[in-house]
């Protein structure tokens, strides 16, 4: 009997094993299904897990690549909001630049936190929050896929590949632009909704703002274009070529405005200098590095590894095997995406990454960096777009469970977070950071020797910042700078007349009227020391000449004994 009753009780649980298996699917399917009409905890979680993750920032330093240009030594940014910095930041084209509201937006830190580096770095991180909300629910709200938005939304979040654009407060611009160009495209969905030119100048507003903060956003009317056709399928029901020209000439406006902001940008980055000229780089080399970069990018996006802030140009060509299989992968993934247009979402994220990373890929060269982690900021969405929506099609038609699906992404998430919590270190100061860039680089590079010297110094490791120094001098002899601060280093230690040597070779190459002034100041304070009172006098009566009211300058002089006593000396 006992036997019987266990083989009833195992029948029956046997019978229930599929009922309670088909409830417990039931109530993941409702809780899911709860989530998806609840974006706002969705939201809320991106944003705090964004700032968690990137919260140490606060006791991070300014980095001394750009951003004493950007702050710490620029005196109109660092006397905070003054209608005379106002005025400059509207007519200035300082380092190759013209991004006003950048300007602005470094003057109010200033303004409230003085120059305190922490709280300059932790408005990057909101800002980056903020791009990441946005991000999420424009998305959400234009496709109705909440998952697969927050997904996406996620990726972006916490990517390593845009720890650059966070963690470097230089790169303010970056976090603005995505933010006024994402409100842009937020008031573009909303005239789509009922078209009216009181909707169209908000557009143009935010537009305007996102070109004023980084020029960068001139892409942004193409964007537009491509969020047409999916995934609002805008004039869907007419004719291909009525279709789009219709669209393209609702964009009109905003193309010109595009259009205005590049002919500033080239004035602005040529009166820099920082335009390479077509004799240094030619135009074929160009070519060669955009096409291969466009495939870096993809690699980066895809296996975030070796990161770093700075990626020199190769020393030689690439190869013509390397640049064939790029051009054939970029040809491939192009021609796949407009073959399978019935995906909207890939057609429209490939065309967002090529079109929004092709003011930064190198045809027009600027810098000597032949690709940077911040310039995929908003490229990279189109490609996390891709895999999103990609891989959640693929699961479907794969029939493979949904809660797997979600592991898998989550899983994915966890492994971006914890590769941006190990390269986050690195930009805790300049040493680390182009520490780490040599390292990646593997071989001597002016640009990193030159940096790396330049954060060595004002932590008092002269020794090291020397060698750094005189290696990029080996690499540059024609470049002032470098001789000019192996001059501070040498004067420091007692070297007077080596330092005397290199201040001249400086002032003697310098082109630049504020190191030309430096460098007679110095040479003066040299030959003090060494006790030419004569031509001591001269440099620095030529220092006042050029700028009368110098500090220094006129400290200096004082020092000098009086004419008698110079005539003694002779």
């Amino acid at each position: 009997m006992k036997d019987g009753a266990d083989y009833a009780v195992q029948g029956a649980a046997c019978k229930m094993a599929p009922f309670l298996e088909s409830k417990r699917k039931f109530r993941l399917e409702r809780f899911t299904d709860d989530l998806r009409h609840k974006p706002i905890v969705f939201g809320m979680l991106l944003v705090f897990a964004t700032i968690a993750l990137y919260w140490r920032v606060i006791h991070y330093q300014f980095q001394v690549f750009d951003d004493q240009a950007y702050v710490t030594q620029n005196v109109h940014v660092s006397a905070g909001l003054k209608f005379a910095g106002v005025v400059w930041s509207f007519t200035a084209f300082h380092e190759g630049n013209w991004h006003p509201i950048t300007w602005l937006s470094h003057m109010a830190d200033c303004q409230w936190f003085g120059l305190h580096p922490g709280p300059h770095h932790m408005v990057n991180v909101f800002l980056h929050a903020a791009n990441v909300l946005l991000l999420f629910l424009l998305l959400q709200r234009a496709t109705g896929a909440v998952w697969r938005s927050f997904f996406l939304a996620a990726f972006f979040a916490l990517h390593p590949l845009n720890v650059e654009t966070v963690a470097w407060v230089a790169e303010r611009k970056s976090l603005l632009s995505m933010f006024f160009s994402l409100l842009a495209i937020a008031a573009y969905g909303w005239y789509v909704k009922g078209p009216d030119w009181k909707k169209y100048l908000l557009i143009v507003l935010a537009f305007s703002l996102a070109l004023m903060s980084k020029p960068m956003a001139v892409s942004v009317p193409l964007v537009l274009l491509l969020l047409d056709f999916w995934p609002l399928a805008r004039n869907a029901d007419l004719p291909f070529r009525r279709r789009w020209t219709i669209l393209a000439i609702e964009k009109l406006p905003l193309l010109l405005m595009s259009a205005a902001s590049s002919i500033v940008t080239i004035v602005a980055q040529r009166s820099g200098g920082a335009i390479a000229d077509i004799t240094t780089l030619p135009f074929s080399v160009r070519i060669e590095n955009a096409v291969v970069s466009y495939v870096a990018y993809v690699g980066k996006a895809v296996w975030p590894s070796n990161l770093s802030v700075f990626y020199p140009l190769p020393e030689k060509p690439w190869p013509w095997p390397v640049v064939l299989a790029a051009a054939v992968i970029v040809l491939a993934i192009t021609s796949a995406s407009l073959y399978f247009r019935r995906f909207g979402y890939l057609a429209v994220g490939w065309c967002l990454f090529l079109i929004t990373l092709l003011p930064v890929i190198g045809i027009m060269q600027v810098g000597s960096q032949v690709m940077a982690d911040r310039y995929a900021y908003v490229p990279s969405i189109g490609l996390f777009l891709i895999i999103a929506w990609g891989l959640y099609d693929v699961a479907s038609a794969a029939a493979v469970p949904r809660l797997v699906t979600a592991l898998a992404a989550l899983a994915a998430i966890i492994a971006l977070a914890v590769a941006t919590c190990r390269y986050l270190p690195y930009w805790q100061n300049g040493v680390a950071l182009f520490t780490r860039a040599a390292v990646v680089s593997n071989r001597l590079n002016f640009t990193i020797e030159e940096a790396l010297a330049d954060a060595l110094l004002p932590e008092g490791r002269d020794t090291e910042a020397y060698q750094h120094y005189s290696a990029a001098c080996t690499m540059r002899p024609g470049y002032p700078l470098c001789h000019y601060n192996i001059a501070r280093i040498l004067f420091n230690h007692h070297q007077f007349r080596d330092a005397l040597e290199q201040v001249q070779i400086a002032e003697s190459l310098a082109r630049d009227k504020d190191l030309a002034l430096s460098c007679l100041i110095n040479e003066g304070a040299v030959l003090l020391v060494l006790g030419d009172y004569r031509t001591a006098q001269m440099r620095l009566a030529t220092a006042l000449q050029m700028d009368p009211k110098n500090g220094d300058a006129l400290r200096l002089l004082q020092r000098v004994p009086n004419q008698s006593s110079v005539r003694g000396n002779e």
